[in-house]
């Protein structure tokens, strides 16, 4: 399979949505106290010693500069039950109405988090690295959170899906 390099950009795209993964909302609070979030696939575990987490941030999402001030965040893994909230942090369009769906609490830091979430990892930033029109954001996990029934939302093809259970 052959590839023109004029649209490579267009293929990656494709071919990234092939890849199904968890879907996270990452929040954080800004220096002003207003609460930001922003949708994502882009979480990744990086180590265990110590418990490390990566995000990557798109640089013109209105969460950056809040998440780069006030240096903690968390990646609320979502379950299937919040199918229904995610649509608002996924779309700009619909900024005004985040935060206005589900249980969301605070921690001891300021930063939001959904209370029923799969999981909420809360983190402290403590690395980034420009890569094109994202940051790579490194951080190491300060607190855990987990939902014991596992059901998580999944996001693959521009669909979101459920785990098969056997």
């Amino acid at each position: 399979m052959t590839q023109v390099a004029g649209h490579i950009e267009e293929s990656f795209r494709t071919a990234m949505r092939t890849f199904a993964g968890t879907v996270s909302v990452i929040t954080t609070c800004g220096p002003d106290g207003e609460w930001r979030g922003m949708a994502a696939t882009a979480v990744t575990s990086v180590s265990m010693a110590p418990p490390t987490c990566l995000i990557c941030v798109n640089r013109e999402a209105t969460l950056h500069p809040a998440l780069i001030t006030s240096r903690r965040f968390c990646i609320n893994a979502m379950h299937h039950d919040h199918q229904a909230l995610i649509g608002s942090f996924a779309s700009s369009h619909l900024r005004d109405s985040r935060f206005l769906a589900g249980q969301w609490r605070v921690d001891g830091a300021g930063v939001p988090f959904l209370e029923d979430a799969q999981s909420n990892i809360f983190c402290e930033m403590f690395d980034r690295h420009p890569v094109g029109t994202h940051d790579v954001v490194f951080g190491r996990v300060v607190e855990v959170k987990v939902r014991p029934d596992h059901d998580p939302l999944l996001y693959g093809d521009g669909a979101y899906y459920r785990l098969a259970k056997h």
